[in-house]
Order: C-alpha cells, then structure tokens, then sequence
C-alpha cells in the first residue's frame, strides 16, 4: 500500500491508503489541481506559495497487522 506525503507541510496530503504508486500519483495530480483555480497553495504556517512548489512524494507504508 502506498500513501501520499506532503512534505511541504510533513503531513500526509489524504488519509486513503492506494493500492498502488499510479493511484496515489493520480490523487497528487487531483491535489495539486484543486489550488490551480486560487493560484496557490496556503501551507500550514500560513505561506501562499505557487501549486508547482508544493511537494507531494509517494511513501510506501508499512503492512503489519500488529
């Protein structure tokens, strides 16, 4: 499984788990266009920065059951 990290903010951009890396790649795809339409992308410390700055990377996660 694979998640989606925003490392401009060192949060994780969605709480869904993707199945697989082009999944997760789409949704970073969706991400980024939802900020388009405003110009930028409001970090969490407040920062307008362009869309093209924010940094979204594709994180493989853990499988344990416990």
């Amino acid at each position: 499984m694979f998640g989606l990290f925003n490392e401009t903010d060192e949060v994780f951009a969605s709480p869904d788990e993707f199945k697989t890396r082009k999944a997760a790649r789409a949704y970073a795809r969706e991400f980024r266009q939802r900020y388009k339409a405003q110009g930028y992308y409001l970090t969490a410390g407040g920062d307008r920065i362009p869309v093209e700055a924010l940094r979204l990377v594709v994180v493989e996660l853990g499988g344990g059951t416990g």
